[in-house]
């Protein structure tokens, strides 16, 4: 391939990642809103890279054994000490008012409820240190708890993160990519990165050159590539265009559901495209699986159920954004600092029209409707309401996604039945026994939980009791059980790998079987999985 050559025309490989980037670190929800991002870098990130830095053979030994893959260990080796060393310099450097910002709002939460007894706030506004003067307000509860409201948007207008901000192409193997919140992206030998906004309109580009031919010396210059880095960048792309398995637009009479991995589910009818979750892989493959190029060119709706990482991908949202109509999330529990906007968030990726659900609100759809219902646990039993399950309707069929929900009230999905009335098919995940509190929330807590709370408050799922309880409430003929983590691409999101004896397969196995003896279809979604539903 040849740079020079303007009637030259390529398209990004898929065995090439294009990975966002905060502070060298794999970018997810928590680094887009500025507080959560200063908590990380603060209370996780730095302390990760000077662990490394004074003793890499610790994690060099941890992580030979794939037990500790997920934990706090990073994928490197010795000889990345120095670079280390150096990124930690920087982040503390060009982070410093974040540090701060951190440092202080963790100060003032953990000490207020020794401070605040019940009388008011009045006093507390002047002894605000600078870093957070006319960004918080002190409130009590109904029980006089104190706590704290930041105004989220100011902060973002005070401690945008763009500058930290940037992407990188490398050509990596999908099982080869080290655990985002574990391992920071050092510079490989085989990647290029571009500071850049996560918002900018080049990135637009270089995502639709997966789709479509593309010119590789305009690509270069929109880029400013260096003419040193142009081989580099060349080998990125292919003159082989991508090879959808069948037919991406649909212009059938009924609703074509399509399954592309872990969370993510594209409903089709011939008006309308709707896509829950957006996590897939770019690499074809024989196991049968939908890939990127298997999306449609305009996808109507996205709906976004929550802000983990798995269902919030940045990633992928951000290749996807120049073809995605509107984006649906839930509402956030405004100005807590475990519950960041993912409106906000989304327009920091560069989205404009995102809507916004309470619970049983909806958005109306050619021949349906996106309905927001309440999505119960799966967040450790924090105050987080950006969270929600939906039911679908499409041309007369009904499909509720209850996600990651626990499922223990069963007289709410009674209540909801009153509403929502039936439903198709259900689509539940059971990963029943999930990570602990800390292992993602950790830095944004004020107080350290002991360990028996700790492992008491976990991210988990419906176990096989709970799920089915709420699958005699809905009456549902079909049953998917899905966002289990376990396709091939998704190691590096989930940090997670099941074996036989896994508590996740044998409950999921269980109900499956029970379903099976009660004459209910039922199947654990793998891979790629596409189902028909006729005009009713």
């Amino acid at each position: 391939m040849n740079p020079n050559d303007p009637s030259e025309t390529v398209y990004l490989s898929p065995e090439v990642k294009l990975e966002p980037l905060v502070c060298r670190w794999y970018a997810w929800p928590h680094l887009l809103s500025p507080v959560q991002l200063a908590l990380h870098v603060t209370y996780r990130l730095l302390p990760l890279l000077q662990s490394f830095a004074g003793n890499p053979m610790v994690h060099v030994a941890a992580n030979r054994d794939p037990k500790m893959y997920g934990g706090p260990f990073m994928s490197l080796k010795e000889s990345d000490a120095p670079a280390v060393r150096a990124l930690a310099k920087d982040t503390t450097a060009t982070c410093a008012a974040l540090i701060t910002l951190a440092q202080d709002l963790h100060e003032l939460v953990a000490g207020l409820p020794e401070r605040a007894s019940g009388y008011s706030f009045n006093d507390f506004y002047g002894a605000l240190p600078a870093s957070l003067k006319g960004l918080v307000e002190f409130l009590y509860d109904v029980n006089n708890q104190p706590s704290v409201r930041l105004f989220e948007p100011l902060v973002y207008a005070e401690h945008r993160s763009v500058a930290l901000q940037e992407v990188m192409l490398h050509r990596i193997g999908e099982h080869d990519r080290s655990f985002f919140m574990s391992t920071p992206r050092l510079q490989p030998p085989d990647s290029l990165s571009f500071k850049m906004k996560f918002s900018d309109k080049r990135i637009d580009a270089l995502s639709l050159s997966r789709m479509q031919p593309a010119s590789l010396r305009e690509l270069a210059a929109l880029l400013e590539v260096k003419e040193a880095d142009l081989p580099l960048f060349r080998s990125f792309f292919t003159p082989t265009a991508p090879q959808p398995k069948d037919l991406a637009c649909y212009g059938g009479d009924g609703v074509r559901m399509r399954f592309f991995g872990h969370a993510c589910v594209l409903f089709q009818t011939r008006d309308v495209a709707v896509l829950f979750d957006p996590c897939f892989a770019l690499e074809p493959h024989d196991d049968g699986r939908f890939t990127m190029a298997d999306l449609p060119d305009f996808i109507d709706h996205v709906v976004l159920t929550h802000s983990h990482q798995d269902h919030f991908n940045v990633e992928m949202l951000v290749q996807l954004r120049h073809r995605i109509g509107r984006v649906v999330v839930p509402r956030n529990n405004s100005g807590s600092i475990t519950d960041p906007s993912m409106k906000l968030g989304l327009h920091e990726l560069g989205f404009e029209q995102v809507d916004v659900l309470d619970v049983l609100e909806s958005v109306k759809l050619p021949g349906g409707e996106i309905l927001s219902v309440p999505f119960t646990g799966e967040h450790a039993d924090l105050d987080i309401y950006s969270k929600q399950a939906i039911a679908l309707s499409l041309k007369g069929h009904k499909f509720l996604f209850l996600i990651d929900s626990d499922c223990r009230d069963v007289v709410l999905y009674r209540r909801l039945m009153q509403r929502i009335d039936r439903i198709d098919a259900l689509f539940i995940g059971m990963e029943c026994h999930g990570a602990p509190l800390n292992w993602l929330y950790e830095p944004l807590l004020a107080k350290p939980l002991s360990r028996r709370n700790n492992e008491a408050r976990r991210l988990s799922g419906a176990n096989c009791e709970r799920a089915w309880n709420i699958l005699r409430e809905l009456g549902a003929p079909q049953v998917f059980v899905y966002a289990m983590g376990q396709d091939p691409w998704m190691n590096y999101i989930m940090g997670l790998e099941y074996t036989s004896d896994s508590i996740q397969l044998i409950e999921s196995e269980k109900l499956l079987q029970q379903c099976k003896q009660a004459g209910i279809a039922a199947e654990r979604l793998t891979s790629g999985r596409e189902v028909v539903y006729l005009p009713t």
